[in-house]
């Protein structure tokens, strides 16, 4: 999912503070803290920092998050990903290099 065509992209410059609510599919570059919302794909880059709790349809991670999530599909942490808060979701991915700390529902 992380090579996904996204919809909307929250460039490297971005610093975004609240609750963020989308549709389709976000790629976040840049920095967000608060809460996210969807009933669609979040993929968090390489250079891109979250600090929220998240409900979304599947998540994948290749920077930094530190929150709780909720997915209703699927969670993939890429090598470069790193999650410190508890997820729950029905399909996790964790690929060798990647970093989670917290718990896991599954």
């Amino acid at each position: 999912m992380s090579e996904e065509k996204a919809d909307t992209i929250i460039g490297e410059d971005i610093i975004f503070k609240g609750t963020l609510r989308f549709n389709n599919t976000l790629r976040l570059k840049g920095q967000m803290k608060g809460t996210i919302e969807s009933n669609g794909n979040l993929i968090v880059d390489e250079t891109g920092q979250v600090d929220a709790d998240i409900t979304v349809s599947s998540l994948a991670v290749n920077g930094s998050l530190r929150g709780n999530v909720e997915a209703r599909e699927k969670v993939e942490v890429g090598k470069t990903g790193s999650i410190i808060g508890d997820i729950k979701t029905p399909l996790l991915s964790i690929e060798s290099g990647a970093k989670f700390s917290g718990n896991c529902l599954m």
